[in-house]
Formats: structure tokens, C-alpha cells, sequence
């Protein structure tokens, strides 16, 4: 079993033994803390893209509806003429080729979900 598969599992049933992992929830506060004010102050600089670009993830661990809701807007947004590009991990893909074209006849176990 992964570390992924079992911390997943303590997290949806809200095992007792993940409050040890407090501490290091606060460090990572502390560390986006110090990062927004770096880029708050100038120190760290973002990027501007020349084209609009929208992230969606992280929302969960699976199962969340991001999927269906990229599928939707980019329907939403073709539908107004606008041309749209996906990029996605696919995650549990086993592709050694990066980056790797996917479309309809692409294999799940290859390209990942």
C-alpha cells in the first residue's frame, strides 16, 4: 500500500494519528507566509502570460467533479468561438514521452485519467 493510498484512507475516515501532522501544517504556513510577502515586497516576481489561463485542481483528492467541470467550459467557451487547450498531468499515467499528445483513442493506463 502507498503512503498516498494510506493517508487518503486516515484522512476520509479522520484517523486520530493525523494530528501529528499539525506541526508540519504549520510550517507550511509559515513558508506560504514568507513566499506572499516575498512577492508582496518584490523579491519573487510572477509571470504574466500573454493569453488568459485558468487553473483548476487541488480542489480535492479525487472525485470532486474537476473533470466534468473543464469538459463544460471548455464546451461553454467553443460554443463563443474562443479556441481552448487542456494541459493535464494525467495522473497515473505510465507515458515515458513528455509531453504527450492525448485525444479520444488514448489509453487511460497510458496518458493517466
Amino acid at each position: 500500500m502507498s503512503i498516498e493510498t494510506i493517508i487518503t484512507n486516515a484522512w476520509q475516515r479522520k484517523a486520530a494519528w493525523l494530528w501529528l501532522l499539525l506541526p508540519i501544517s504549520w510550517l507550511y504556513g509559515l513558508i506560504t507566509l514568507l513566499r506572499r510577502h516575498a512577492y508582496k515586497v518584490g523579491l519573487l516576481s510572477s509571470y504574466r502570460a500573454p493569453i488568459p489561463v485558468m487553473v483548476i485542481g487541488n480542489i480535492s483528492v479525487g472525485g470532486s467533479g474537476k473533470t466534468p467541470l473543464i469538459i463544460a467550459l471548455v464546451n461553454h467557451l467553443q460554443k463563443r468561438g474562443i479556441k481552448v487547450g487542456v494541459i493535464s498531468r494525467g495522473y497515473g499515467g505510465d507515458t515515458s514521452q513528455m509531453p504527450a499528445l492525448v485525444n479520444a483513442t488514448s489509453l487511460p493506463n497510458v496518458v493517466g485519467d
